[in-house]
């Protein structure tokens, strides 16, 4: 039997891609060839997964290459049915243009009207369920399936290569991971209350390794002035590829971050995750929270009336995220 094509679509960052991943799960693999598009330097992702996956990189910051590039990859492939989970305009063209037959995803902007064939419409801000739950329906509606009601979540088998723990004097399951920084998306603990957290565990005798990238600079300059002499702190910012955050993430004795891919990736490899989330309606962590078997969410327990973003000083729980303790 001739397998159809299924290309699955989403150009974005870790998280979202994270919560994207599994929906492939629920399609037969054994009546459909599963494709991925993914974002630029996602495919490192993808890879990290317990599944096999097939896919190719666009860049959205380039469309008209990246235009170019999938015109040709339609023509080849010639997919049976296309899921748009999250893309710009011109990816929806393509694929009208391309005439694949079926053409899913969530109806919201003018281009889902015009070029998606199979769109259905979601309110993703009320955060009623799970980002991934969400993304479940469009291939359920894509497919013509009844609700799975699967707890999918993404799986990455823990890494053999451990080399960077010696490298960095690190001992399995003798150290903690605190990731302060984020995108600024979503709300976060303070600088003030990452510093007291990191002493109070230091002071218990834990070694906490600190992580993050050149752009989490304005999450941790503080940080870093009040703790990384303290001898039980290991500063790893921007000393990890992706591969060696996943080593050393995969043998934390438990891992400390807000809403960041950094969470998403270690509730993946099965380690304890203390999440830090905000209260406000798009953040919360009913639609975002790092999906995995051991991970346990800390977000204010405050009736916050802020839907797209904190209202400050106007909110009568503001700032709430000082009381959230762990």
């Amino acid at each position: 039997m001739v397998q159809k094509k299924v290309l699955l679509i989403r150009l974005d960052k870790i998280g979202d891609l994270i919560c994207t991943l599994p929906t492939d799960q629920i399609i037969d693999a054994n009546q459909y060839d599963i494709i991925w598009a993914l974002q630029k330097g996602m495919g490192g992702i993808a890879d990290l997964g317990t599944k096999k996956r097939t896919y190719f990189e666009l860049d959205k910051a380039d469309p008209e290459k990246s235009a170019k590039k999938l015109r040709e990859l339609l023509n080849q492939i010639k997919p049976d049915v296309a899921i748009s989970f999250q893309a710009p305009w011109w990816v929806n063209f393509e694929l009208f243009k391309a005439r694949v037959p079926i053409r899913a995803g969530v109806k919201s902007q003018w281009h889902s009207f015009m070029f998606l064939n199979k769109a259905i419409r979601q309110k993703r801000s009320l955060a009623k369920k799970h980002e991934l739950d969400y993304n479940v329906e469009l291939v359920e509606k894509a497919f013509n399936l009844k609700s799975t009601k699967q707890f999918l979540h993404f799986e990455i088998n823990t890494p053999k290569d451990l080399s960077v723990l010696a490298k960095h004097s690190l001992i399995a399951k003798k150290y903690i991971v605190v990731h302060p920084g984020m995108t600024g998306s979503a709300l976060n603990w303070s600088q003030k209350q990452y510093i007291e957290y990191i002493l109070e565990q230091t002071s218990q005798n834990k070694n906490v390794v600190i992580t993050g990238t050149p752009t989490d600079e304005p999450y941790l300059n503080e940080i870093r002035e009040a703790v990384s002499a303290n001898p039980n702190v290991i500063w790893l910012q921007s000393k990890l590829n992706t591969n060696e955050l996943v080593q050393v993430l995969s043998q934390a004795e438990f891992v400390v971050a807000p809403s960041t891919g950094v969470a998403h990736i270690a509730a993946s490899l099965g380690v304890k995750v203390h999440g830090i989330y905000s209260p406000v309606r798009v953040h919360h962590p009913r639609r975002w929270a790092a999906r995995g078997p051991n991970v346990e969410i800390h977000v204010p327990i405050v009736d916050c009336p802020g839907i797209h973003s904190c209202l400050g000083a106007a909110c009568k729980y503001f700032y709430c995220m000082d009381k959230l303790k762990i």
